[in-house]
């Protein structure tokens, strides 16, 4: 009886190790969405805490004041872009991911399938062998 081996072994390891580096990948990109998320979140709360305080008096200082705001309302708004692009980002990987996945899967199918197959075959010439010992020995003994 033959010994079975999958002919594409070697291609389903590299498409496996492919799934692998697709969901450190993800990971990471989900890492970046969630630091992205995070920052967004400090920078609003930096802005409600400059805008809560009193306005000053004095005009200079009601300036300075102002431009802090508009540079924090900015910092918000850079942030905000930011946690977009990693979410796009996270949303190639996520498709990345899904792509290695089914390349994987249909090389397994594959192999269950040729698995089975080979089984079957096994089967047959397990039957044949049987029948020729059979047939070989009734043979000698009439």
């Amino acid at each position: 009886m033959k010994r079975y081996r999958f002919r594409l072994e070697s291609v389903l390891r590299v498409r496996r190790v492919q799934e692998d580096v697709a969901r450190g990948e993800l990971a990471r990109a989900n890492t970046a969405v969630t630091a992205a998320a995070a920052a967004l979140d400090a920078a609003r709360d930096r802005l409600a805490h400059t805008a809560s305080e009193p306005a000053p008096a004095d005009a200079l200082e009601w300036q300075a004041r102002r431009a802090l705001l508009l540079g924090r309302a900015e910092e918000i708004s850079a942030r905000g872009a930011d946690l977009e692009a990693a979410s796009t980002a996270r949303t190639d990987r996520q498709r990345a991911l899904a792509e290695a996945r089914t390349r994987v899967r249909a090389l397994e199918r594959l192999d269950e399938r040729r698995r089975a197959e080979h089984a079957v075959e096994s089967a047959r010439d397990e039957s044949r062998t049987m029948d020729d010992l059979v047939t070989a020995r009734w043979g000698r003994s009439s």
